[in-house]
C-alpha cells in the first residue's frame, strides 16, 4: 500500500500562503508606515508654515503700524513744506522797502535829512530833503552825479525836481529815484 501524506502537503501549501501572506504583510505595512512618515512630515512642514506665517502677519502687522504713523509725519512734512513755498513766494513778491531806504540814506551826505519819501509811483521813489547848508547840498549834487555810487545801488537814475529855501534857512530839495528792473530779485 501506498501511503500518502497529506499533512506534508497541506503544511506546504499553508507555508506556501502564509509566506504570501507574509510578503503582502510586509509590503502592507511598509507602505503604511511610508504614508504615516510623509503624513507627519507634512503636518510638521504645515506647523512650521504656519508659525512663519504668524510671524510675517506680525511683521506686517508691526510695519503696517509704523507706515501709518510715518504716514502722519510725511502729511506734516508736505504741509510745511508747502507753507514755508508760500511764505518765500509771499517774501520774493513784496516791496523792499527797507532795502529801498537804506540805498537811499547811504546815498546821503551829512548834513541831509530825509523829510519824506513816496512810493506811490510805480518804479520810482520819491523823496524830499532837509539841507542844512549850500556846502552840504553841494556834496548831495556831487554825490548823487557820481555814476558810480549810483550803479552800487537799485537806482538806474536820479534827478531834482526842485530845490527851494524856507524861512528857517533850510534848503528844502525833493528828488525823483529810478529804480532799476529787477532790482529786489
Amino acid at each position: 500500500m501506498i501511503k500518502i501524506n497529506l499533512l506534508g502537503r497541506k503544511r506546504r501549501e499553508s507555508r506556501g500562503k502564509n509566506v504570501i501572506y507574509m510578503v503582502l504583510l510586509t509590503t502592507f505595512i511598509a507602505f503604511t508606515l511610508y504614508f504615516l512618515g510623509v503624513s507627519i512630515f507634512v503636518v510638521i512642514k504645515l506647523s512650521l508654515i504656519k508659525a512663519n506665517q504668524v510671524k510675517v502677519d506680525r511683521e506686517a502687522e508691526s510695519v503696517s503700524k509704523e507706515m501709518t504713523d510715518n504716514n502722519e509725519l510725511l502729511k506734516r512734512f508736505v504741509l510745511s513744506k508747502f507753507i514755508l513755498g508760500k511764505i518765500e513766494s509771499l517774501n520774493v513778491a513784496k516791496f523792499h522797502y527797507k532795502d529801498y531806504l537804506d540805498q537811499l540814506v547811504g546815498l546821503l551826505p551829512e548834513g541831509v535829512v530825509l523829510k519824506d519819501v513816496d512810493f506811490s509811483n510805480k518804479g520810482w521813489v520819491s523823496v524830499a530833503t532837509s539841507i542844512s547848508s549850500m556846502h552840504s547840498l553841494r556834496l548831495l549834487e556831487t554825490k548823487l552825479a557820481s555814476s558810480e555810487k549810483l550803479i552800487a545801488t537799485t537806482f538806474s537814475s536820479v534827478f531834482f525836481e526842485g530845490i527851494s529855501r524856507d524861512k528857517s534857512g533850510l534848503y528844502n530839495a525833493k528828488l525823483q529815484f529810478e529804480i532799476t528792473k529787477n532790482a529786489g530779485k
